[in-house]
């Protein structure tokens, strides 16, 4: 142990050259203070330097990653602009769908409306088909009343000329028959008060008259398409008011509904109200009105 602590000194003696002592020495030693502290202010420019060059490069690493974060915002800038664009185009897509609704709305209202109008059309004409069904057969029915009249005006034409050639027999004048026959109407001879009227109306003597009792006689027998038809006549005669034609229009009322037509019953009582508020007549054709709703 003594000859290895001997030796070790010797090898270190032998690596320090003591004519290279100094700052430039690769180990200074012996240094004075002035060299000592140009040495340390050495090694702190050293440290310095390279804590610099950290820096730098740190601040590369830096400058590398805020151009990277640049371009990021730059895209996020973009992209919020982007989103911006897109937003104000779903506003813009959003009031147009709601005016799109609205309108589909308003277009669903009009078609109810159209549909409700239409329903009414086809129930009005439905009504008018049915109303001119009636007519044809009221026709119908008045050109057979027409024929069987004009069949008895002829048969009573010519009993009337027989009781005139009797030279027994005073001659009769249409003013004469219309008396004689208002009185076989109102003491209930209804077929010779019918013969008389017949006769009347040939000779276009108060022909509105003469139809009025005509369709009075048919009423009374409870003929009303018969009754309809001289009513009508007598109307289209004389359209003016007589003493008869509210007692006519209350007929002709009955009349339309004893032969199964209800809409023109209410047409002609709603007629015989509103003409004749204050007529008797007005007062039961409101009473029949009643019973037809």
């Amino acid at each position: 142990m003594k000859k290895l602590f001997l030796f070790l000194p010797l090898v270190l003696l032998a690596e320090v050259d003591p004519f290279n002592a100094g700052l430039n020495s690769e180990i200074p030693y012996g240094l004075t203070p002035q060299e000592k502290a140009i040495l340390q202010n050495k090694k702190d420019i050293k440290n310095l330097k390279n804590e610099i060059s950290d820096i730098k490069s740190r601040l590369n690493k830096l400058t590398l990653k805020l151009v990277k974060y640049d371009e990021i915002i730059s895209n996020l800038n973009e992209r919020l602009s982007a989103f911006d664009t897109i937003l104000s185009e779903m506003d813009a897509t959003k009031k147009e769908l709601k005016l799109l609704k609205e309108e589909y709305n308003a277009t669903i209202e009009k078609n109810k409306s159209f549909e409700e109008r239409l329903k009414k059309l086809e129930t009005k004409v439905e009504t008018i088909q049915n109303n001119m069904e009636n007519i044809k057969q009221t026709i119908k029915e008045m050109t057979k009343i027409q024929n069987e009249n004009f069949q008895y005006l002829k048969n009573a034409i010519d009993v009337l000329v027989k009781e005139i050639k009797h030279p027994t027999k005073q001659a009769l004048t249409p003013a004469t028959a219309m008396k004689k026959a208002k009185k076989y109407f109102f003491s209930g001879k209804l077929d010779k008060a019918k013969e008389l009227f017949l006769f009347t109306l040939s000779k276009k003597y108060l022909p509105a008259t003469s139809s009025y009792y005509l369709g009075e006689i048919e009423y009374k027998k409870g003929n009303y398409d018969k009754a309809l038809a001289y009513y009508k006549k007598s109307v289209e005669l004389y359209p003016k008011k007589t003493s008869f034609t509210e007692r006519l229009l209350y007929h002709t009322a009955i009349s339309f509904e004893k032969v199964g037509n209800n809409d023109a019953a209410k047409l002609t009582l709603k007629k015989l109200i509103n003409d004749y508020p204050n007529s008797k007549y007005a007062k039961l054709a409101k009473k029949e009105l009643e019973k037809l709703k």
